[in-house]
């Protein structure tokens, strides 16, 4: 089954019990409710739906548990958790708990696509060899603690202005521009409550922009990605805005080519453990490699193999999983010690 045809809800109820039957034996009614902080009525009527699906095998007033479809499904959905939550974390330094919360509310209603894209970007930044080491504690370091997003702190020597600060011919703020100008939204400068609420409004970097008029210098009507709003005088100093050119010549980049890597799923010995690192299967068997929970970080153990070598069994992050070895070639991991 796929994530999405459940409801979001009965989702979380598969979700909870998976995490449950990792810490203990068995699970009951109340131990679900108390979890989700619901009544056990609630609980007993999402029990018998999922029953119903083929997912749970419940029986009042005895143990629940998962059938093998809704351990898998369960399974998935616990580790898009894990990896949402550990891309916002690590990668776009928000804290434990919003991260939490959000990877809560994304693990639902993700695409494959997307989230195939976010693990794609986690490879890239994490193995790229010319992407910068210490790339995320720049970003952290000079981006989202520093005091003022008014200049940002990126050393220009030997690469020129960085494209987001004041000196770049081609970013002006927003407050400069006149009726009948337009480009696109480079950055917003201004920090807190303020920044949150542009944000809010739909003031997002590739937003097009276009000035209806200004008002005695206080406010610009703005026609921004098709729609009319305004800005007083402090908001449109906060909006730096690239000009059309700029936006149409310069934003194309090229992505540099990974470097081959040697050790796949498929070499590793039987009875080691291992660590994804990246999936480089492309097509249908990327997808479902990842929807199975191969997202980097994902721990786990080489069990055995068929007697012609094929197909191969796995624990992967505590499920049990059969894969064909040119599934498995398309795993890229990192062999541990037991």
């Amino acid at each position: 089954m796929l994530i999405g045809r459940l409801t979001e809800s009965l989702e979380d109820y598969l979700e909870i019990m998976y995490r449950l039957l990792q810490q203990q034996k068995v699970v009951r009614v109340r131990d679900i409710a108390r979890e989700k902080k619901v009544k056990t009525s609630s609980v007993i009527s999402a029990l018998k739906r999922l029953d119903k699906e083929g997912l749970v095998e419940y029986k009042a007033r005895e143990y629940v548990d998962l059938t093998e479809e809704g351990r898998e499904l369960a399974f998935r959905i616990y580790q898009r958790h894990n990896f949402l939550k550990r891309f916002l974390v690590d990668f776009l330094q928000v804290d434990s708990e919003t991260a939490e919360k959000d990877a809560c509310s994304m693990e639902h209603a993700i695409s494959v696509t997307t989230l195939e894209r976010i693990a794609s970007m986690s490879e890239f930044l994490s193995y790229c060899p010319e992407v910068e080491p210490d790339i995320i504690e720049k970003f952290r370091d000079r981006w989202i603690t520093h005091l003022s997003r008014e200049h940002c702190q990126c050393e220009t020597t030997g690469k020129g202005v960085c494209s987001l600060r004041d000196q770049d011919e081609d970013v002006c703020r927003l407050s400069t521009l006149k009726k009948g100008d337009g480009g696109v939204v480079a950055r917003i400068s201004a920090d807190g409550k303020m920044r949150e609420s542009l944000i809010q409004r739909g003031v997002l970097p590739g937003a097009s922009l276009h000035v209806m008029s200004v008002r005695k210098g206080k406010v610009y009507s703005v026609r921004l990605a098709g729609e009319t709003m305004s800005f007083d005088k402090r908001q449109a100093e906060s909006i730096l805005v690239w000009s059309r050119d700029r936006w149409t010549n310069g934003n194309a980049h090229s992505v540099p080519t990974e470097p081959s890597v040697s050790r796949t799923l498929a070499d590793v010995t039987i009875g080691r453990n291992f660590r994804v690192r990246k999936v480089t299967a492309g097509g249908e068997i990327r997808h479902r490699m990842i929807e199975m929970g191969f997202i980097r970080g994902a721990v786990g153990r080489v069990l055995r193999e068929a007697l012609l070598r094929d197909p191969i069994e796995i624990e992967l992050m505590g499920a049990k999983l059969s894969l064909r070895r040119v599934e498995a070639a398309g795993v890229i991991v990192e062999e541990m010690s037991v």
